[in-house]
């Protein structure tokens, strides 16, 4: 391969997982560039807090959608999704970022999968009326990696004009076993769906949610959701399980 062959190799979009003989190349299940086994070994790259755009991932890095603490971390490992939104077992990058960055960003990129493979299966409009539900099945999905909850989702999308309404009511009954802590940060997820679906260019007023869900959710103030402190704990909890492979 010669350097400019490897130039274009740097830079493709990682693939699906292939194996690699290990007593040749000392290489376990990788993933690699086009996903082809003769391809370059994919190596984890790390990016930096500010990053603004990268291959493989939709990122969201915005922290005031939820008013938690900050917290420094080495560096989170952002999850490689395949073309359907789901977990594939390896890592993409390598973030030095805020809990709540990577949170969002998992979520918008499933989201986005998720809507492209509704859009190839129902018209435009119908998926546009269903997106908030689309968005609240994404959310859930990353913070629980049920892939049982998400294989139903897929089926459900194929369809939405007749099983759309479906993916509100199953994400509603799995996230309903939550504890309070969590259930308050899907709801603050949800809230933010515009932004995390690339409709509008900053998260929503968090303190708006209190006046605008008082008929959507049992926090109709603030001092009846749960603490600063509870809450950062939940989302750093929440990263942590995205980030581990």
């Amino acid at each position: 391969m010669n350097s400019r062959q490897k130039q274009r190799a740097s830079h493709s979009m990682p693939g699906k997982a292939a194996s690699q003989n290990k007593r040749s190349s000392g290489a376990t299940p990788i993933i690699t560039l086009r996903g082809n086994e003769g391809d370059p070994i994919y190596k984890i790259r790390g990016l930096d807090r500010n990053t603004l755009r990268q291959k493989a991932i939709s990122i969201r890095a915005g922290t005031s959608w939820i008013d938690t603490f900050k917290t420094p971390n080495g560096g989170l490992g952002v999850p490689f999704f395949d073309h359907l939104g789901r977990f594939t077992g390896h890592l993409v990058y390598r973030w030095s970022c805020d809990p709540r960055s990577l949170i969002t960003t998992a979520i918008s990129t499933v989201a986005d999968r998720l809507l492209k493979y509704c859009r190839r299966h129902n018209n435009n409009r119908i998926v546009k009326r269903h997106s908030k539900a689309i968005l609240g099945a994404a959310a859930y999905y990353v913070m629980s990696k049920n892939s049982h909850f998400w294989d139903r989702i897929l089926f459900f999308s194929r369809d939405l004009e007749k099983r759309g309404n479906l993916i509100h009511r199953l994400r509603l009954y799995f996230s309903s076993k939550w504890n309070d802590n969590k259930r308050f940060v899907l709801s603050q997820v949800i809230y933010q769906t515009n932004w995390l679906l690339f409709r509008v260019y900053r998260p929503r007023d968090k303190f708006h949610f209190f006046s605008e869900g008082i008929k959507r959710t049992c926090w109709r103030k603030p001092s009846d959701s749960p603490s600063r402190v509870q809450l950062t704990t939940q989302v750093r909890d929440i990263a942590a399980a995205i980030s581990q492979i």
